[in-house]
């Protein structure tokens, strides 16, 4: 008896302890667990005002159709072709490149037959440009207009956090791609040589020739790794130039201290540099400060937070998660119709897709106007299917499927509404433009805590289909380049102060503001409460209480086992 009292009482504590430790901000009813990857809609609560309309708050979401896969359980016959038999001298790649050796075959034999629809990738006249993270900014169907203008308003302050521009990946994928030569050629001898190629949903003559015409860009190179392109900087520029002219009587053309503030990490000096030099003359770079914020915790609080650090570490779901879509029928198809489609028999190991899939996104990006070789590989479906694989990513790693997001974007969140209350309380003295040059992670959780982007049925690896039009689209949220934006306007009318919000030069719509512009007592209304308890040095050292809900956790369940032998 003496021990269920003690586990009864363990409980309670347990319970208090969770409670002061994980508040619901934007919702105090919603008692869905974001930390659970067995999502359902059961668990979901509908009451989240957040949550009524799936396409309320996502300005870019244009994504159109469900994929209709079918089965593919007619494999064929085994094929004699493998890379230990094939007789040419040139065929080496697999000594020297780990995705493509013999042990990374997954065993599974494509159709010998036909293999998916026909598709001609150059003749589509509108090809699918969404590449999740590593979309260039300028395939987002932009709103133009005067979305900005209010009337009786003008505006007085401005606040950004801007992600990089589109750069080069890191020195491990650059080494991938540059091992794509000898893919390239393999693929080349799977049509010419060994006519391994479908009966039907073949390379068509067109991409074939656009394909074998492709050479590695030989610039880039290990030493430029995570370097901004120069379609990254052209983007930062015009971008800066673009607000400079909706914002003229905020961002003026001389470079005041007092009016301007800058922070930036390491990382991100390119993108900063470039964003300045469309917003003044591009030899203001010597001249313009900027807080360059080494271990900062707004900038890229993921990176220099222990506590985030830890609790990422312990979560299984972002890796299992992603691992149990890649296992499901959708990407196991979309696998074997892509090698039977470039002359493979069977299909190789999962990486080898992902570094054709970046291939293609990256050569995207780093130039918008012709089309990625390596991009023929895939028809339209096939790239939804990646998409969502790599949404689902970045949902259990800096979105809503995980509740320390919040935690983390919290604290961009309070640098704009701090600085905005300063003004409405009349206080004129603060910067009148300010601006964050960030990583992917924490502009995804400024989002998450400004509640942009959320979907009234989360994200998980079963239900691809239902969320072909999820709000949750890394493509259309956080492309590279990607911007939230924050303007206070001084109005003539009742409710004297007002913010615009735009999320990549589009208005924002929340359910209680119309057209992205809310009244400041709706701002405060909807987020006093989270800057009144963002102390991200508090969360990331850990003294956050956190540690007693676990111990009490622990102890409840010792004592509870205890109780029952008993």
């Amino acid at each position: 008896m003496i021990y269920l009292k003690i586990s009864t009482a363990c409980l309670l504590l347990m319970l208090v302890a969770a409670q002061d430790n994980y508040p619901n901000y934007n919702n105090p009813n919603n008692n869905n667990n974001n930390n659970n990857p067995n999502y359902n809609n059961q668990n979901y609560n509908p009451q989240n005002n957040y949550d009524r309309q799936n396409g309320f708050n996502n300005p870019q979401n244009n994504f159109n159709g469900d994929p209709n896969y079918g089965s593919n359980t007619n494999y064929g016959s085994n094929p004699n072709y493998n890379n230990n038999n094939n007789n040419n001298n040139n065929n080496n790649y697999n000594n020297n490149n780990p995705n493509f050796n013999n042990q990374n075959f997954n065993g599974q034999p494509t159709d010998s037959g036909d293999c998916c629809e026909e598709y001609c990738y150059v003749d589509d006249h509108e090809p699918y440009l969404y590449f999740g993270t590593k979309t260039a900014y300028d395939s987002l169907n932009r709103r133009s207009g005067n979305q900005h203008v209010i009337p009786d308003c003008q505006p007085v302050q401005f606040w950004s956090i801007i992600r990089h521009g589109a750069e080069l990946p890191d020195s491990d994928t650059i080494r991938a791609l540059r091992n794509m030569n000898r893919l390239h050629e393999d693929i080349l001898r799977n049509h010419e040589q060994r006519r391994t190629y479908p009966d039907k949903g073949r390379l068509c003559n067109k991409d074939y020739d656009i394909f074998k015409r492709w050479r590695f860009n030989e610039s880039i190179s290990e030493s430029r790794a995570n370097g901004l392109s120069e379609q990254g900087r052209n983007d930062m520029k015009l971008l800066a130039r673009r607000y400079k002219t909706k914002y003229s009587e905020i961002l003026q053309n001389n470079y005041d201290s007092q009016s301007y503030s800058f922070q930036h990490s390491p990382e991100n000096r390119e993108s900063f540099e470039a964003y300045i030099s469309g917003l003044f003359d591009d030899d203001v770079r010597n001249v313009v400060h900027a807080n360059i914020l080494n271990g900062d915790r707004l900038t890229r609080p993921t990176q220099n937070c222990p506590r985030w650090q830890e609790i990422e570490n312990s979560q299984f779901q972002i890796g299992s998660e992603i691992q149990r879509f890649k296992e499901r029928q959708e990407y196991q198809k979309m696998m074997r119709d892509v090698f039977r489609k470039l002359g493979y028999r069977y299909t190789l190991n999962s990486t080898v897709i992902d570094d054709i899939y970046n291939m293609c996104r990256y050569e995207k990006a780093w130039n918008p106007q012709p089309r990625s070789p390596w991009c023929v590989a895939f028809n339209k479906n096939q790239l939804k299917v990646l998409e969502y694989a790599e949404d689902l990513k970045y949902y259990f790693e800096a979105g809503y499927g995980n509740r320390m997001a919040e935690r983390i974007g919290c604290n961009p969140l309070k640098d704009f509404y701090e600085r905005f209350e300063r003004t409405v309380n009349g206080n004129n003295d603060g910067n009148k433009a300010s601006f964050i040059f960030t990583q992917t992670e924490t502009f995804l959780s400024t989002l998450v805590a400004l509640g942009i982007a959320k979907d009234y049925t989360p994200l998980n690896s079963e239900n691809f289909f239902q969320q072909s039009r999820r709000n949750w689209k890394t493509s259309t949220i956080s492309p590279f380049a990607a911007n939230l934006v924050a303007t206070l306007y001084e109005c003539n009318r009742d409710e004297k102060y007002r913010v615009v919000f735009f999320l990549n030069e589009s208005p924002v719509e929340f359910p209680d503001c119309s057209v992205g512009l809310c009244n400041w007592s709706t701002v405060q209304r909807k987020y006093q409460d989270l800057v009144r308890d963002c102390d991200i040095n508090k969360f990331c050292s850990g003294n956050n209480g956190a540690g007693v809900t676990y111990a009490a956790y622990g102890l409840f369940v010792i004592m509870s086992i205890l109780a029952l032998r008993l």
